[in-house]
C-alpha cells in the first residue's frame, strides 16, 4: 500500500541561530521578517523560527520616544492635542503588533505541535501495516498448509478405494468359495471323504471371510473418520480467512481517516499562522508610519515656534540676537 511520507520538524534550529539571523539582517537595514529569516538560514521549520523570532523581539529593549518639547503658551492647546492622539495611535499600533506576535506565537507552536502528531501517526501507520504484512504471510502460510491437507487427503482417498477395491476381491473369493461349498455339500451325498473335506475348506472359507469382513469395516470407519476431520479443518480455515480480511480492511480504513483529518488540521493551521504574520506585518507598518507623521509634526512645531519668536522680536523693536552680531 502505498502512502505519502511527511518529514518532521527540524529540531536543529536553535533560539541563537535565529537571533544571529535577525541582527544580521537589522544591520544591513532589513526588517527581520519570517520569510527573510528563513531565507537567509536555508533550512529549519518555520513554525520553530517564527517561535525564536518572537522570542528575539520580545526580548530586545524597547526604543524609549523622544521626549516632546513644552509648547509655548499660545500653541500649548493644539501642540497637546496633537501629541496625545498620536501617542494613543502609537500605543495602539504597538498594542495590534503585540497580539499579532502573540497570535503567530501561538500559532506556531500549534504547527509543531500538530507536526509532532503527523510523525506520531507516520510512526503507527508504519507499524499496521507490518501487521497487515504479518498477517498476510500468516495467510499464506495457513494455505500452504491446507494444500499439504489436500494433497495428504488425497493420499488417503487413494488408499481407501485401494482397499475397496481389496475387499471387492475379497467378496468374490468368498462367493467362489460359497460356490465350492455347495458343491462340496452335494459331493458330501457321494462320499464321507470328500464331504470331510468339503467341510474342512467350508470352515476354512468361512474364517477368511470373517476375517476379511472386520478388515473391510475397520478400513471403512478409519476413512471416514478422516474425511471428517479434513472437512472441519477446511472450515475453520476459511473462518479464519474472512475474518483476517475483514480486520485489515477496517484497519486500514481507520488509519486513512486519521491522515486525512491530520492533514486537514495542518493545512487550517499554516493558514491561519500566514494570515497572524500579515496582520502582524500591517501592524508594523502602521507604527512606522505614526512614528513618521510625529516627526513631522514635530518638525513643523519647531519651525512654528522660530516664526514665533521673530514675530515677538519684531513686535518690540529688539532684533534677534543673530541681527544684533
Amino acid at each position: 500500500m502505498s502512502r505519502q511520507s511527511f518529514a518532521p520538524p527540524t529540531a536543529g534550529i536553535s533560539f541563537e541561530q535565529v537571533a544571529a539571523a535577525a541582527e544580521n539582517l537589522e544591520g544591513r537595514g532589513a526588517e527581520p521578517t519570517l520569510q527573510r529569516v528563513c531565507e537567509h538560514l536555508g533550512a529549519g521549520s518555520p513554525n520553530r523560527i517564527q517561535r525564536h523570532l518572537t522570542a528575539w523581539r520580545a526580548a530586545r529593549p524597547a526604543a524609549a520616544p523622544p521626549a516632546p518639547r513644552l509648547p509655548q503658551a499660545l500653541i500649548a492647546a493644539l501642540e497637546e492635542e496633537i501629541v496625545r492622539h498620536a501617542s494613543a495611535a502609537l500605543t495602539r499600533g504597538e498594542q495590534l503588533a503585540e497580539e499579532a506576535r502573540s497570535d503567530a506565537a501561538s500559532l506556531a507552536e500549534l504547527g509543531e505541535t500538530m507536526e509532532q502528531r503527523l510523525a506520531e501517526l507516520e510512526t503507527r501507520l508504519a507499524t499496521a501495516e507490518n501487521t497487515t504484512e504479518q498477517a498476510l504471510a500468516r495467510r499464506d502460510e495457513l494455505q500452504a498448509g491446507l494444500s499439504e491437507l489436500r494433497d495428504s487427503l488425497e493420499g488417503e482417498q487413494r488408499e481407501a478405494r485401494t482397499h475397496r477395491e481389496a475387499l471387492l476381491q475379497v467378496r468374490q473369493q468368498v462367493e467362489m468359495l460359497r460356490e465350492q461349498l455347495e458343491e462340496a455339500v452335494q459331493a458330501r451325498l457321494a462320499a464321507e471323504r470328500k464331504a470331510r473335506d468339503a467341510d474342512a475348506e467350508r470352515i476354512k472359507a468361512e474364517r477368511s471371510m470373517a476375517v476379511a469382513e472386520t478388515q473391510r469395516d475397520s478400513a471403512l470407519v478409519q476413512a471416514r473418520e478422516k474425511a471428517e476431520q479434513h472437512a472441519e479443518l477446511h472450515k475453520e480455515l476459511q473462518a479464519e480467512r474472512a475474518r483476517q480480511r475483514q480486520d485489515i480492511a477496517e484497519m486500514r480504513n481507520e488509519q486513512k481517516q486519521r491522515v486525512d483529518a491530520m492533514e486537514r488540521a495542518r493545512h487550517e493551521a499554516q493558514k491561519q499562522a500566514q494570515e497572524a504574520a500579515q496582520r502582524a506585518s500591517k501592524a508594523e507598518i502602521r507604527a512606522e508610519a505614526m512614528q513618521a507623521t510625529q516627526a513631522a509634526l514635530k518638525s513643523r512645531m519647531d519651525a512654528m515656534q522660530v516664526q514665533q519668536r521673530q514675530r515677538s522680536s519684531r513686535s518690540t523693536g529688539v532684533r534677534p540676537t543673530s541681527e544684533r552680531d
